[in-house]
């Protein structure tokens, strides 16, 4: 039995805010508002912002979405300072990392990641509020936006199917949108 006792300056700290994710090794994944729990199927680690090495100077978690890759990383998306990478051992600010906060970009950032995913090709997806989808090869990122089809603001979901297509879920408008390899198809 896991139970953690919330004190009252934690305020919604321990309150789920993603969808559970199976990941390597049988470890499942939940992010609340203030941490990432695993449980590993005899054991929990709660992955909290002192544990992920953030401090009030360097932003606090708003885990919005999590997805753990094939190589095991573990992407963080939050509301506010971005994605963190961990490797099971350390994480990093990837956001900051790749100078896509929005004081670096003045436009379009990294800041807000509500959905994450990994296409059949190690590509990862982020969906954004306000900043469109981005997508990173390991080496670099493309952030495709309205002029690639894409006309919602805020990308709630991105479903891989078992075909391999990549589906976009959004809001501001609402929105279904399908990547054809180059561009977004709007399907509802």
């Amino acid at each position: 039995m896991f139970s953690i006792t919330p004190k009252p300056e934690d305020g919604f700290k321990y309150y789920i805010s993603t969808s559970f994710v199976k990941g390597k090794n049988g470890t499942v994944w939940l992010g609340t508002y203030g941490a990432v729990i695993a449980y590993t199927g005899s054991d929990f680690k709660i992955l909290d912002g002192k544990y992920l090495g953030l401090y009030p100077e360097t932003g606090s978690l708003h885990v919005r979405s999590i997805y753990q890759d094939k190589k095991g990383n573990l992407w963080i998306g939050n509301n506010r300072i971005g994605v963190l990478k961990y490797d099971g051992k350390t994480a990093v600010n990837f956001t900051k990392q790749q100078k896509l906060r929005k004081e670096d970009t003045k436009g379009n950032s990294l800041d807000k990641v509500f959905s994450i995913a990994e296409d059949s090709t190690g590509n990862i997806w982020f969906g954004t509020v306000g900043s469109g989808v981005w997508r990173y090869d390991g080496n670099s990122l493309k952030n495709f936006t309205q002029k690639d089809g894409l006309g919602s603001n805020h990308l709630w979901v991105i479903y891989k199917s078992k075909q391999g297509e990549l589906w976009f879920g959004g809001a501001n408008p609402s929105g279904v949108y399908l990547f054809n390899g180059d561009s977004f198809e709007r399907k509802f």
